[in-house]
């Protein structure tokens, strides 16, 4: 293929431009004749010195890991459309996607700050845990595989197409192609990847994202590269700050010692929520900044910012000359402030501009008391739900140990839930005396109930699926649904879509309200999972239902 011609793809993809060119092959920007949409068009390049029934076979294993690839769909993976040939080379059609890679933003901005970092690699994590639940290993994650949409998505892409034609690892003629440096250590001493595999690599990937380069140095020659990663010996991060305890973990040489990627997501996951929840929570409270002057220094003329709008008066009269913040008596030189009274605020400065008389000064500040107040309670409970979004995001698979935390009512929270409406009852109304000390973040419950009947209620979830995902998900609080899965029973539905079967076996009970059963879950791809894991339940509305989930 070349720029200067106007090709058609399999009677239906017509290339228009070309976007990037690697190792790999050629990214176009293409156009579906028949749907009517672009598309990315990935002519996936063989490489030099196979025979041809090496050809053939690497040929082959391409568009059977592209077929494999569209089986997956994760709003973290870039989907794949389709796979045709032509010139005898695979080329897969992808969605196309406005972006820049995590590579080109590591090279644009030199590193990248921790909490985002943290969001990057959450997101990605999720694709790969999904890919993972469906027998599906990456092969290749590296910050030029990573996708960040003009909207803020963050988007994987490459599944698996390294791997069938050879790419990043030495090939059947001896060649080294592609970079090392991402892969994990017993892939480059000629061990098969795995799901651990593919965990070094995305610590591999943000490791490089927060310190500027990857864990085992930049280096022309692949061949060194690929010998430092094969001992597994690389510098400890400096720059990452929070990241720094999970990306150790993540880059154990021992495969076993890693974490599964449910953990990694869901680890990234509450760094970036608690980063977040430190910047709202510090950034609250400076909106009523307290402001004290030393004695004899004077204030501006005016206050350089108001942290409230201005009142709805009159213009205001000609400013007087400057005072102090804090208005003292005549003899205030030579006699100590009031032990009493709290230092000026910036809303003080505010009142006092906008004309209060002096004698409510007084009243002000309990105004200025009450709107702190406010305000710290505010902070609370934004920290409250930033850290109610670290949950396990499957609420049935996948994932190491959550902290069950119920979101506030909402309009998202089903309403006929009698859980939800007493928390709804109980939030809205101060006064009223509860045994539920945060209604924000506590789970409304019922008495406690027998382990036969705790055992049985978990018994009969998964006994209604892969099958019946309506009723089972109705088995679920809404403040798990809510908080568990972005996108409701839709994703709930796409998850269980994978499975052929579903079974539980193992079951113990513990009163009042705990479970632990092993599962296993069967994929339409013969792929076979089997899990331990904890349940904590609720009764809601006569039913007991699981209120929390997570891998032991």
């Amino acid at each position: 293929m070349t720029n200067t011609e106007p090709l058609v793809i399999a009677g239906r993809y017509r290339l228009v431009s070309a976007l990037a060119t690697g190792g790999m092959g050629v990214v176009w920007k293409g156009w579906d004749e028949r749907l009517h949409r672009p598309v990315a068009i990935k002519q996936v390049r063989l490489q030099p010195g196979l025979s041809e029934s090496e050809t053939t076979t690497a040929r082959n294993r391409a568009m059977r890991e592209a077929r494999n690839t569209a089986r997956l769909h994760h709003p973290h993976a870039v989907p794949v459309y389709d796979v045709v040939e032509h010139d005898g080379e695979p080329c897969i059609i992808m969605e196309f996607l406005p972006s820049i890679s995590l590579q080109e933003s590591i090279r644009d901005r030199g590193t990248l700050p921790a909490p985002e970092v943290a969001r990057i690699g959450s997101e990605v994590a999720k694709a790969l845990a999904a890919a993972h639940r469906a027998g599906i290993v990456h092969r290749d994650v590296k910050p030029g595989n990573v996708l960040l949409a003009e909207d803020g998505t963050t988007k994987l892409t490459d599944f698996g197409i390294s791997h069938a034609i050879g790419d990043t690892a030495l090939t059947q003629t001896g060649m080294l192609t592609g970079t090392p440096a991402y892969l994990a250590p017993e892939v480059a001493r000629g061990e098969p990847a795995t799901f651990a595999s593919d965990v070094f690599s995305l610590g591999s990937t943000l490791y490089s994202a927060t310190e500027g380069v990857p864990p085992f140095g930049k280096d022309d020659n692949a061949m060194a590269v690929l010998h430092r990663v094969a001992s597994g010996q690389h510098p400890r991060p400096q720059r990452s700050g929070p990241l720094t305890p999970l990306l150790t973990r993540m880059l154990t040489t021992d495969p076993r010692q890693r974490p599964t990627m449910n953990e990694v997501s869901r680890a990234l996951a509450a760094v970036h929520a608690e980063s977040s929840a430190a910047d709202t929570a510090s950034s609250a409270p400076a909106r009523l900044e307290t402001v004290q002057l030393d004695k004899g220094r004077r204030a501006p003329d005016k206050p350089k910012a108001a942290p409230l709008p201005e009142p709805p008066t009159a213009a205001p009269p000609e400013p007087p000359p400057p005072e102090p913040l804090v208005a003292l008596p005549e003899s205030a030189s030579a006699a100590p402030e009031p032990p009493v009274d709290p230092p000026s605020t910036v809303l003080d400065t505010w009142l006092a501009s906008g004309g209060a008389p002096p004698r409510e000064r007084r009243g002000s500040r309990g105004l200025i008391a009450a709107l702190l107040a406010g305000a710290l309670v505010i902070a609370a409970v934004i920290v409250a739900i930033a850290l109610a979004n670290r949950k396990d995001p499957n609420p049935a698979a996948g994932g190491a140990p959550t902290t069950s935390v119920t979101h506030p009512t909402s309009p998202a929270t089903h309403p006929s839930s009698p859980a939800a409406t007493t928390s709804q009852r109980q939030s809205s109304s101060p006064s009223q005396k509860t045994s539920v000390t945060n209604p924000a973040t506590t789970p409304i419950t019922q008495p406690g109930g027998s382990a036969a009947q705790l055992a049985q209620a978990v018994t009969d979830y998964y006994g209604l699926l892969p099958g019946n995902v309506q009723q089972a998900w109705s088995r679920l609080t809404p403040a798990y649904q809510n908080s568990t899965e972005p996108n409701g029973f839709a994703d709930y539905q796409q998850f269980w879509s994978q499975f052929s079967q579903v079974a539980i076996s193992g079951v113990t009970a513990k009163a009042p309200n705990h479970v632990e059963a092993t599962i296993t879950y069967v994929g339409k791809n013969g792929s076979r999972n089997e899990e331990r894991r904890s349940f904590d339940l609720v009764r809601s509305g006569g039913q007991w239902k699981i209120n929390a989930s997570a891998v032991l």
